[in-house]
């Protein structure tokens, strides 16, 4: 289900640098970087405020993973609240450096921090 007026429903997904896709989820660069080298979010495809905890738990490793990745090139990242979202009305998260260089990083100091990814820990499950 698609809402019309939904900036992440319409998303020209040809146009954009995915990092993972499944029938759920989403994972893809943000359209403002705000200073930084790297920004992602991951959506759920479906228009929907909220979603099932399994979901989120299910999410938040999608994003986690990819993040570590994508973000290799910095200690840590962090997977941020939506505080602060632009588009309050479809769920997604949005996963950050803490470059203090950044214009937005008094912002994300005061945004709720869902998860702290330490990337210097390795996964024994992927060695």
């Amino acid at each position: 289900m698609k809402a019309l007026n939904c900036p992440l429903c319409s998303l020209d997904l040809k146009k954009e640098k995915i990092y993972y896709e499944d029938r759920s989820f989403i994972v893809l660069k943000t359209k403002t970087l705000k200073g930084h080298k790297e920004r992602i979010m991951i959506v759920h495809k479906r228009h929907d405020h909220t979603i099932p905890y399994k979901n989120y738990e299910r999410a938040l490793d999608i994003v986690s993973k990819i993040g570590g990745k994508v973000f290799c090139y910095t200690p840590k990242f962090v997977i941020m609240d939506t505080t602060f979202a632009t588009i309050n009305d479809h769920w997604h998260l949005v996963a950050t450096d803490l470059d203090p260089k950044s214009e937005d990083f008094n912002q994300i100091l005061a945004t709720r921090w869902i998860k702290v990814v330490d990337n210097t820990v390795v996964d024994e499950s992927e060695v």
